[in-house]
Order: C-alpha cells, then structure tokens, then sequence
C-alpha cells in the first residue's frame, strides 16, 4: 500500500462500507480539560482548557482495539530513518529523508512546536511497529489539520491503516479541530479505500501540488467533520 497523500492508516478486521461512526476504534485515553466540539462547533476553535487550539500528544499514547499510536523513542530511530528514506513514502507524507543522527536531533521537538506529531503505531501487546502516523499543518485559526499514515510492507492489506486514519482524526476532534483533511496522490488508489473506509467524503482534485523532491503532483482532497 502506497500511503496517503500530504500528509498520507491499515486491523485484523476490515471496517466495511455501510458501517456507522459509534462502530470505528475508539481511543482509550482520557484527555483532560478538553473542550468539546460539536459538529457545528464554535466561531473560534479553542483546546483544552478554552486555550488556543495547539497540538499535544500523551507520553502514553492513543491505545485503539490492539494497537497505539505513540511518539517514537530511541529504540524506533533505525526503522525510521530507513522509512523516511524511502522515495515513495516520503512523497506519500510530504517529507524529506532523515538519517538516524538527524531524527536523534528531531525526536525531542517532535511536538514541541504544537504544529506538528510525527507517531509510530505498533501492537499494543508485543510492541512491535507496524508503521506510523502524523499530525501535521494544524491551522488554529480556522480549526483544520492534515492526517498522515505510513506502514512497513509487512503490516500492510491488515486493515491498520484504516484504524490509525479514523484514531487520528478523533484525536483531532478531541482537541478542538473543526476538520480533518489529507490529500492522497491521484493515482494512489489503496490509500483512498483507507481513508474511504474510514469515512472520509472524497472532495475533489487538486491540481499541481508541490512535492518534496521540488516537482508536482496532482492530489485527490478528502476531509472528516466531527460526528461523522
């Protein structure tokens, strides 16, 4: 599977078309001092605490079915240093490749500039990694972010990425964002199933958007509003 576009997630079992929201993943952690949302929402997003809205992430992680979506450590830098170099991924995310020594550097500021949260997901029981996932391109001004997701090849067509889409999204939600959006490559067509399975509405095309390597590429925009 090719991963989701600017900011391009795979489960044991397949969430089908047809399925209602209640029936996704539920993330187990309980944030404190959040605000909630309708899906109407207010005139000016705010996060926890009626704060401005600003991305945080818990030390322990999102935990959903059998999985969790953690920030990575040490112990992850030589399996993503090795994902992040790779072509494909890296124009599926919209990033650049990192060497271990730079991600070393990355880790501590992954989410200190609360616009950004690079995640690995991996089985809650084993611990093993299955890929990753990212917040990213929060606009707290107008209440939006962009999902992204990556797997290793050994995790994929296992329903994973579809877990991590919709956990990251309600995460999002539950920080006070108004709308979830990410942009797949046109011609990624299993990384639009994920992000259609996971409810996301397919809102068109857009064309010529910048690529990491300095190119274009045209990319397919979908989006998730709260209660949906």
């Amino acid at each position: 599977m090719r991963n989701a576009g600017a900011g391009d997630c795979y489960s044991a079992r397949r969430l089908r078309r047809g399925q209602r929201p209640s029936e996704h993943p539920r993330v187990s952690v309980v944030l404190r001092e959040w605000v909630p949302v309708s899906a109407s929402g207010p005139s000016s997003p705010s996060g926890f605490g009626g704060q401005p809205l600003r991305l945080s992430f818990p030390e322990e992680g999102l935990r959903f079915d059998d999985l969790v979506l953690r920030l990575p450590n040490a112990e992850d830098l030589q399996g993503l240093a090795a994902a992040f170099a790779d072509g494909e991924l890296s124009e599926a995310d919209n990033i650049s490749p990192f060497s271990r020594d730079e991600l070393a550097k990355e880790l501590p500021g992954f989410v200190a500039n609360g616009e950004l949260a690079r995640l690995v997901v991996a089985d809650v029981h084993s611990g093993v990694t299955f890929g990753g996932g990212t917040l990213h391109h929060l606009d707290s001004e107008r209440g939006i972010i962009e999902i992204g997701y990556w797997l290793y090849p050994r995790a994929r067509g296992r329903g994973i990425a579809t877990k991590v889409a919709r956990a990251l999204a309600e995460y999002a939600f539950k920080l006070g964002v108004h709308r979830v959006t990410a942009y797949v490559s046109v011609d990624n067509l299993q990384s639009e199933r994920v992000l259609e399975r996971a409810r996301f509405t397919r809102e068109g095309v857009l064309r010529s958007m910048p690529k990491p390597d300095g190119g274009r590429v045209d990319r397919t925009i979908f989006s998730l509003l709260p209660g949906e």
